[in-house]
């Protein structure tokens, strides 16, 4: 038996075999004291539950769910299975779980590396080489995007810049618009100085934006073998998908510089050494007395082409739907949305992990969803089903600029004149900086009241009823400066009027990184965030009026966004 009182079964089953008369009568206490019960079934959404999805989901077998990549299909598979096993019905094209569309992006087929000697007055070339997928050069991408670059090289030690202990690596270099030839780390046995924790990632975001280099190279590597095995892991990379968008509309660019790791044995002969072992006792020289050392030009001229192709990439939403049992309100949807994707196998972090699990990000949302399907169609299931309809709509693409929510609210499969509110469920399941200490139980809400005072009057109601979870209104701001309230899959239905609330747990350390991991997930909390969120739900599909978007200024926002 469900954790609903058998009586009220029974009383549910009579309450639906009359309800024609029934509805009539749902509203005032009649909706409240309907709801309480409704609200019993929140405790099927279990942290084990949460926590047996997640498992699979933010595994490296779903190798990081990128947009382009295979382990996004895997993800989108595994979603339509699991609404198959909660028997939640399909809504999508021809009678299954997906919602195709295609996209464009760019791919890189390979980079081709050429080195000049300009030495003499006639410049010559000394070697070519080509990388591509599988297949590395001397030369591999530590960040950045893979675009042609070209220009000079100089020698700029450690990077340094620092007028105050007269350390200046850049002086006589001649950096700008050329690639500045650097060290990545001071040497294990040089003395600390104010420089010796300076990040690399500091130094080369000098470079490029402040000295305004062409592209940075950068040697990391004392052992041959350890950068062939590197290069081949990161070479991996190329032709991953880049300016992903939706066909004639804008994309993100490419980031104009590059920064590239250089193979040893390259680096001697660029700086006039005969041997790696030389290398390293010049690099012990310029950590042990860096005000010492002034950069130079090299005579040498590196050209990187990029070899580029546009590509049409077939990606997906998946759409699981409950219908509800009002005979006129049932016309009405919820849309509760969670993007699926991540940012799938990326440039690794420093432990050399190259796969983006995305468990809070969005791991969280999407299995907290799951959990809504299973529990409304259980309910439904025992007699009690909502007034309106829940539709429950996985977006691909969101990390390339909310794209699959785009496509849905373009071509929605339920008019969006229906859609009365949209639930969104990103960065879900984690204790930001502002409640780490504490450890108090909040969520941040985004949206509702700025929106909808309907909405937020119902949001609170449930809470009062059930978790009484803080709720936290920091960012529900239109002025905020971090704009959350147009940052993920929920202002697609904004920008529409829908009115919206967009549940949040805050940024973190892991964010955008392979440490996003499950093991930073509090389960308990997360299963109370979305306890709450199940009574919104019932709050809002059993209400007799739809909530109105009624904040002028919310209004005037967005008027012209569509």
């Amino acid at each position: 038996m469900s954790p609903i009182r058998k009586t009220a079964s029974i009383f549910a089953l009579v309450f639906l075999f009359f309800c024609d008369d029934a509805f009539t009568t749902a509203s005032g206490n009649g909706t409240e004291n309907r709801n309480l019960d409704f609200f019993e079934f929140r405790t099927l959404i279990t942290s084990d539950f949460l926590e047996q999805h997640l498992s699979v989901f933010s595994s490296d077998s779903l190798m990081g769910r990128g947009t382009g990549q295979a382990g996004i299909r895997m993800a989108a598979d595994y979603l339509a299975n699991q609404l198959a096993a909660f028997d939640v019905t399909p809504l999508g094209d021809d009678g299954t779980y997906f919602q195709h569309f295609n996209l464009e992006a760019e791919r890189t087929r390979e980079i081709i590396y050429s080195l000049k000697s300009t030495a003499d007055a006639d410049s010559t070339t000394i070697w070519t080489e080509t990388a591509s997928s599988g297949s590395p050069a001397r030369l591999y991408n530590e960040f950045a995007g893979e675009v042609s670059l070209s220009g000079g090289i100089s020698f700029a030690g450690l990077g340094i810049r620092d007028p105050e202990s007269e350390t200046d690596h850049l002086a006589d270099a001649g950096a700008a618009g050329n690639w500045v030839l650097i060290f990545r780390d001071y040497h294990e046995d040089a003395e600390k100085n104010e420089h010796a924790e300076s990040l690399l990632e500091d130094r080369i975001s000098n470079l490029l934006f402040r000295e305004r280099v062409r592209g940075v190279l950068v040697i990391e590597h004392f052992d041959s073998e350890i950068f062939t095995h590197e290069a081949l892991r990161r070479s991996t990379l190329i032709g991953k998908p880049t300016a992903i968008r939706l066909p004639d509309r804008g994309g993100r660019g490419s980031f104009s510089t590059g920064v590239k790791s250089v193979h040893p044995e390259l680096a001697a002969d660029l700086l006039g050494l005969d041997s790696v072992d030389e290398l390293r006792e010049l690099h012990s020289v310029i950590s042990t007395d860096p005000a010492a050392f002034r950069g130079s030009r090299l005579p040498y001229y590196l050209s990187s082409e990029a070899a580029r192709e546009s590509i049409t990439l077939q990606e997906k939403n998946v759409l699981g739907f409950v219908e509800g049992c009002h005979p006129e309100l049932k016309e009405e949807v919820i849309v509760m949305t969670a993007h699926y994707d991540h940012m799938g196998i990326g440039q690794p972090d420093e432990t050399g992990d190259m796969i983006f699990n995305g468990a809070d990000d969005n791991g969280s949302g999407t299995v907290t969803t799951l959990a809504m399907a299973n529990t409304i169609k259980q309910a439904k299931e025992q007699g009690y089903c909502l007034d309106r309809s829940i539709l429950f709509l996985f977006v691909a693409a969101e990390e390339h600029g909310l794209l699959g929510s785009r496509y849905y609210s373009d071509n929605p499969v339920i008019p969006i004149e229906q859609t009365v509110a949209n639930f969104n469920l990103d960065m879900f399941g984690r204790i930001d900086y502002e409640y780490e200490e504490t450890g108090k139980d909040y969520i941040y809400i985004i949206g509702a009241e700025i929106i909808s005072s309907d909405l937020d009057q119902m949001l609170k109601q449930a809470n009062s009823q059930t978790e009484n979870l803080i709720l936290d209104m920091r960012y529900n701001d239109l002025d905020d400066r971090n704009q959350f309230y147009r940052r993920s899959d929920h202002w697609n239905f904004g920008r529409l009027q829908v009115p919206f609330i967009f549940f949040f747990s805050g940024l973190h350390d892991n964010y955008h990184l392979p440490s996003d991991t499950i093991d930073l997930i509090p389960f308990d909390l997360l299963e109370k965030r979305a306890r709450l969120i199940f009574a919104t739900l019932v709050e809002v599909a059993n209400a007799p009026e739809r909530p109105v978007v009624d904040n002028q200024q919310f209004i005037q926002r967005t008027r012209g966004s569509r």
